[in-house]
């Protein structure tokens, strides 16, 4: 069988980092706390029953707060919450304020474009990280333009509403 050459760590890193993803903050509450992170780790994997998943690190506090049976949410991140996926990504910002919605118990950003609650249903680990599936039990969304994040740099995708493309289109 022939030996595959070892993969480095940062060239693996920068390859993956051109696919576009969009920009979640994954939430639990924990001894009347909200504990969250930003996770770009983030797909649905069923429609029936309807299932999410999030990968997270072995080293990363959120990793302690997950267990079977466990509720999390996850909020999709619009355009102009830049500053709450910085400061969930460990960056704090001075004077930042964070507002939250709870749904079943679970802290959810306000003002995200979606809002998902699951029930951890399955858990893998894989590598240095640990791939939590969880059942849906709560979903909500709004219009409104994603924050996207690609080779390293936050951006936006305009997403218009169709009613206000035929006014664009001179329709």
């Amino acid at each position: 069988m022939e030996q595959n050459p070892a993969i480095e760590a940062k060239q693996f890193r920068k390859t993956l980092s051109r696919f576009a993803t969009g920009v979640t903050v994954i939430t639990v509450a924990h001894d009347e706390r909200v504990h969250g992170m930003t996770a770009n780790a983030f797909m649905s994997v069923s429609l029936e029953p309807p299932l999410v998943l999030i990968s997270i690190g072995h080293n990363a506090q959120m990793y302690k707060l997950l267990g079977p049976e466990s509720l999390y949410g996850v909020s999709i991140l619009s355009d102009d919450q830049e500053g709450l996926s910085r400061h969930f990504g460990g960056r704090p910002l001075d004077g930042l304020e964070i507002a939250f919605v709870q749904e079943r118990g679970v802290p959810l950003l306000k003002g995200a474009i979606a809002h998902i609650v699951a029930r951890v249903v399955d858990i893998h680990q894989v590598g240095d990280h640990t791939l939590f599936i969880g059942q849906v039990e709560y979903l909500q969304d709004r219009h409104g333009s994603p924050l996207l994040f690609y080779s390293a740099s936050y951006g936006n995708l305009t997403n218009r509403h169709p009613a206000e493309m035929l006014g664009w289109m001179g329709l």
